[in-house]
């Protein structure tokens, strides 16, 4: 190790830049020096960029028994790996146990939440770090007879900061809904106000899932505007501004009865069009977004089918191939040039399944404040398992609450 320690700077750089995770996780004991260029946020980022052989996908799907389950399959086979994740927001009744809504990742950093309870929470799994977000102090008026919580997650790379977006529907006895929209910062550790303005007052609430990618710093998802139509609400995380964007034209088809999903493609936002909503096939069209808050800028890349026995898309993968739910409640790849469909073996139940890119990163989310012990801040939980079949929801007591606690990839 001492030759090593020895070599020019320069020169152990890109040693350490083509070492795993885990293996530099090890390392910053060798020297205070490794230490403090691994722990370093350029580093890390220049880590995760160049790290491409350790891109991996992150399925999660619902077992039967109302678990959640995370598993890792291989980016280029398409192969289940053997380690599985099971979240869960603890309930005090079990019938009203929440599934967790899984959106990112950015820079491996996953963002979680739970939209009933309003708790949030950022996981890396690589570094088995996982920190809850402190509660915003926004509380829905006395009179307000439902609250929908849409959550996005993004990153700032003109000032290396990651945010969290807490878009709030407040529904008033009077028919009337209004919109609250707060900005929570990691190195701050804190949330602040952002103004949503008239124009951003959507009259519907579609929850946020993974169909609602993050693309340079900029969130996306559905609302519905106007009670009759669906449009896409984005959020720049770096200059803090909201833009509206319509759907692309479809002659005869009401915008709210369009179905499909957002997604990313050669990073620019994508819609992907499935079609029609009824019947043992569909066809895909898949459109590319030329500028946000302009209608006429949808450019249409390709038609798709139409597939036999698919129930909606799920997103693209780098390969071309569209990632579908099937009828059956399994996950699919199917490659339109060869037409071929391979079943990826990962099942749960309809319109729950989530497909997210993964690949390991080194960033740390303790080191801008421990993670908050607050009673009124619910963690959820991340148990580790080998086997599926034997999982065991973990109990309140058992969330993670430190680094020894968690769960690595």
């Amino acid at each position: 190790m001492s030759i090593l320690v020895t070599l020019p700077e320069d020169l152990i750089s890109e040693i350490l830049l083509r070492l795993p995770v885990k293996s530099l996780q090890r390392f910053k004991c060798v020297s205070k020096s490794w230490y403090a260029h691994i722990i370093d946020s350029r580093f890390m980022l220049k880590h995760f960029v160049s790290s491409n052989n350790h891109e991996l996908l992150l399925i999660s799907h619902v077992k039967p028994a109302k678990r959640q389950l995370l598993s890792l399959i291989s980016s280029e086979t398409f192969d289940i790996k053997n380690k599985h994740f099971q979240l869960s927001f603890p309930s005090s009744n079990e019938e009203n146990r929440s599934f967790a809504h899984i959106l990112g990742p950015c820079n491996g950093i996953f963002c979680v939440f739970d939209a009933k309870d309003g708790a949030i929470s950022l996981w890396n799994p690589a570094n088995r770090q996982l920190k809850n977000l402190p509660r915003s102090y926004v509380k829905p008026p006395l009179d307000a007879y439902t609250f929908d919580l849409c959550v996005g997650f993004g990153f700032d790379d003109e000032r290396n900061e990651y945010k969290v977006l807490a878009f709030k529907h407040m529904c008033l006895p009077s028919s009337s809904t209004i919109a609250h929209a707060e900005l929570y910062t990691l190195s701050t550790n804190k949330w602040k106000e952002i103004d949503v303005g008239e124009e951003f007052q959507p009259t519907g609430n579609l929850p946020c899932s993974s169909s609602s990618p993050s693309i340079d710093g900029i969130f996306s998802w559905f609302e519905i505007d106007n009670h009759v139509q669906k449009v896409i609400f984005s959020f720049n995380m770096k200059n803090e501004v909201f833009t509206k964007t319509q759907l692309p034209y479809y002659n005869g088809i009401p915008s709210k009865r369009v179905h499909g999903c957002l997604a990313s493609l050669k990073n620019n936002l994508a819609f992907i069009h499935d079609y029609p909503l009824a019947g043992v096939s569909k066809s895909f069209d898949v459109w590319v977004l030329g500028e946000y808050g302009v209608r006429e800028s949808w450019m249409k890349q390709l038609t798709i089918g139409p597939v036999v026995g698919v129930a909606a898309p799920l997103g693209l993968w780098k390969n071309g191939e569209l990632l579908l739910e099937h009828a059956e409640r399994n996950l699919v790849s199917y490659n339109p040039i060869t037409q071929d469909m391979k079943d990826l073996q990962a099942r749960g139940f309809i319109n729950v399944l989530q497909v997210l890119p993964y690949k390991e990163s080194l960033v740390c989310l303790q080191e801008a404040e421990e993670i908050n012990h607050n009673r009124e801040v619910i963690p959820f939980s991340v148990s580790e398992c080998e086997d599926e079949n034997s999982l065991q929801i973990p109990s309140s007591s058992n969330s993670l609450n430190s680094e020894n606690n968690s769960s690595a990839v």
